[in-house]
């Protein structure tokens, strides 16, 4: 029974396979004409340097000193234990509001502290010193 089914998912595949190319083209004068229509790009090396340097475009740290980038991390690492947001200038307190609620909430609490802190990582000033269990 295996080789039967086996056997019929490779004559699917390849009876796929084969109409696929039958039924996608390529029409070249299009492709030259979106071409004709780009607009050249110069980039030099310092534009290379700072892209690489800082490829999201996020600040290192924003108005109050704190490092939206460091807090990502601490979140990404250690968000289960609130790190992240003793650093950011909570309590030592909700280390163990995140310990009883197992990770806060079984780690949806720092899920959703990395996604906010991503998303608003250019400023993060409303984050900080933030002693509630949500910070957002």
């Amino acid at each position: 029974m295996k080789k039967i089914m086996l056997l019929f998912v490779f004559a699917m595949a390849a009876s796929l396979g084969a109409n696929a190319a039958s039924m996608y083209k390529v029409d070249d004068a299009s492709v030259e004409a979106a071409f004709s229509l780009a607009t050249p790009l110069t980039v030099g090396i310092s534009d290379l340097a700072s892209a690489v340097s800082n490829p999201l475009g996020i600040q290192a740290t924003n108005a109050g000193g704190k490092s939206a980038i460091l807090a990502i991390v601490l979140d990404f690492f250690l968000g289960g234990i609130a790190i992240h947001r003793v650093y950011l200038g909570g309590t030592p307190v909700l280390i163990l509001g995140y310990l009883i609620t197992f990770g806060g909430i079984f780690g949806l609490v720092p899920l959703i502290d990395l996604i906010v802190l991503a998303v608003n990582a250019n400023d993060i000033s409303k984050y900080e010193n933030n002693n509630k269990f949500f910070m957002w």
